[in-house]
């Protein structure tokens, strides 16, 4: 695989400039989320809350979504996708001085209902905009692109927050929207194969059989259900670490943030340059970031330091986006076009959706126990299953 080669088509390159703001905008609104759900209450279980509502609507709805991104105009749906989020967060921004707790609860729903629908139409996208040999390395340079922002949006974020209220941190956001919207209506997709309408179950049904009648593509979600389940919902209270932990305050809710986004891009940098690039097939080094995740995790909870903290969290961002990029790049190499939103919805059910529970979960363990022990715990179960997935599969 050549890095960049993806960039060598005209039409690529011009979603590229698009995603590169719109993922921004994630970030700053993920980030203001989660702290204005902290400022309001001071409970690590309501943000917990907080990011399984804008995460677990994606269970239940992302599969409808999938079907649609595999029936519709998919430039025309990711123009409304973008244009909702954009719309919710102006909305919020405008509204932010009469809101409390639980108004912030229903924008992060609203957002995770808009999220159900752009992630598979996301995924769909890009792929289809290059040649079929580019597809993986297309997801390598997004993967790289989302987790550059990861390391600078949260950052940003925090500073805005600080300086100049989480109101200007959500105009922000809007305003990276706009370029992914002057974009889209250029872009011309490559068509789907022509082929007979069923109704809407029945194509759901059928795109759930293909995925696990696919033993690549059933262990490649199998495995990321577990691995987001934990990790990726770990990385979802860091509030509760930053300042409830270490006293850190907004800006250090954006350093930790920032330490997890410093791992994930070098770890899709690696990706994006054409290295590891394993195809469609899951490779034991998969296996190992994903119980180097998991041992992150302990290591995030049992940190006595601030930078150790730092270090702990850099690594699960690193384990994260390695086995999160690999396995998508898996599903993605050899998937049909017309089977794509369906496949890739799932995807995102057990890579996006289920972070809700695990947030949801180390959120409340944070309550009885305290957020650095429930870090821990959470961390060592990751370790038991995947052993006994593991176990499982070879005494088969």
């Amino acid at each position: 695989m050549i890095a960049g080669g993806a960039f060598k088509d005209a039409q690529f390159s011009r979603f590229f400039l698009g995603v590169f703001f719109a993922v921004q905008a994630i970030w700053v609104q993920r980030v203001t989320l989660s702290w204005l759900a902290w400022e309001r209450t001071g409970s690590a279980g309501f943000v917990g809350f907080v990011a399984a509502l804008s995460l677990a609507p994606t269970i239940v709805a992302g599969p409808v979504f999938g079907v649609m991104a595999d029936r519709v105009n998919i430039r025309r749906a990711a123009l409304a996708t973008n244009g909702l989020m954009a719309a919710i967060l102006a909305t919020l921004a405008v509204s932010l001085p009469f809101v409390g707790a639980w108004g912030i609860a229903a924008a992060a729903l609203a957002i995770g209902l808009v999220s159900s629908a752009h992630h598979p139409v996301r995924m769909s996208l890009g792929p289809r905009l290059v040649a079929r040999d580019l597809v993986q390395h297309v997801v390598s340079v997004t993967a790289l692109n989302f987790n550059l922002a990861r390391l600078v949006a949260p950052v940003l974020a925090g500073w805005m927050i600080a300086g100049f209220g989480a109101g200007f941190a959500l105009w922000v956001a809007v305003a990276c929207y706009v370029p992914m919207l002057l974009v889209l209506p250029s872009l011309r997709p490559r068509e789907l194969p022509p082929r007979a309408r069923a109704p809407w179950a029945t194509e759901l049904r059928e795109g759930v059989r293909f995925a696990l009648d696919a033993p690549l593509i059933r262990e490649a979600l199998l495995l990321t259900l577990v691995f987001a389940t934990l990790v990726r919902g770990a990385l979802e209270v860091l509030p509760v670490l930053a300042d409830g932990a270490f006293g850190q305050g907004a800006a250090g809710l954006g350093m930790l943030t920032a330490a997890a986004g410093a791992g994930a891009v070098l770890a899709a940098s690696v990706k994006f340059l054409g290295f590891a690039a394993f195809g469609a097939r899951i490779p034991p080094a998969v296996i190992g970031a994903s119980f180097a995740g998991f041992l992150a995790m302990v290591g995030m909870g049992l940190a006595p330091a601030w930078p150790l903290a730092l270090a702990a969290t850099s690594a699960a961002g690193f384990c994260a986006t390695w086995c999160g990029v690999s396995l998508q790049a898996a599903i993605q190499t050899d998937l049909p076009d017309d089977y794509r939103g369906r496949v890739m919805s799932l995807w995102t059910v057990v890579g996006f959706g289920t972070v809700a529970l695990g947030a949801a979960l180390i959120g409340g363990l944070a309550e009885v126990m305290g957020i650095g022990l429930a870090l821990a715990v959470a961390g060592g179960l990751g370790v038991v299953l995947l052993a006994a997935w593991r176990l499982g599969g070879a005494r088969a």
